[in-house]
């Protein structure tokens, strides 16, 4: 391990013990499979302005996401909705990112006011009607993906893509595709 990443893991450690008597809360309310106490620790955490609020961010998600790395940067105002939500190694996120049920890939880069809800089909049945409960699907983001500003991800995202600003992915996107436009289709193929 480098210099500069053991000064980063302690730094990190630093923000755990910061952080920790909003893990211990969260964590017991986890074993009433709420998220109220989350969700308001989350949107705290969102507030707090410059590297030590991203620190304290990537700490708290650390300890409550189902996965998350110890190495990520959550930009100011940004959230995850859920706990169900998994952040690999080296993902960097923008200010003001709204993600709820998704499992963002390695070395991915998300520009600002990206949001990831839970799937297209939150309030909806298996047989399409409106439903009272509410239903959380997974979207995936691939490894080494580039997020434009303001971009909607409602479908799974393949690895080495770029999707540009503003466009709303509503269908799966292949490895190595730019896709754009509302609904987003692929402009070009990656080599």
């Amino acid at each position: 391990m480098t210099l500069r990443r053991t000064l980063k893991l302690g730094v990190f450690v630093v923000g755990l013990v910061v952080v920790a008597p909003l893990l211990l809360l969260t964590w017991l309310e986890g074993l009433a499979r709420a998220e109220i106490l989350f969700s308001a620790f989350a949107q705290l955490l969102a507030l707090v302005p410059s590297r030590i609020g991203s620190l304290l961010r990537g700490a708290y998600y650390f300890g409550t996401l189902r996965e998350c790395s110890w190495e990520t940067h959550v930009g100011f105002g940004s959230l995850f909705t859920h706990r169900g939500g998994a952040m690999a190694r080296n993902v960097s996120m923008g200010a003001y990112c709204v993600i709820g049920h998704a499992d963002i890939g390695p070395e991915v880069m998300m520009g600002s006011r990206v949001s990831i809800p839970s799937g297209k089909r939150q309030h909806f049945d298996d047989s399409g009607q409106i439903s009272s409960a509410t239903r959380f699907d997974t979207v995936r983001i691939g490894r080494k993906c580039w997020i434009g500003e303001g971009a909607i991800i409602l479908s799974d995202v393949g690895s080495g893509c770029i999707v540009s600003a503003g466009a709303v992915v509503i269908k799966s996107v292949p490895d190595r595709c730019i896709v754009g436009g509302n609904p987003a289709q692929v402009i070009k193929e990656l080599s």
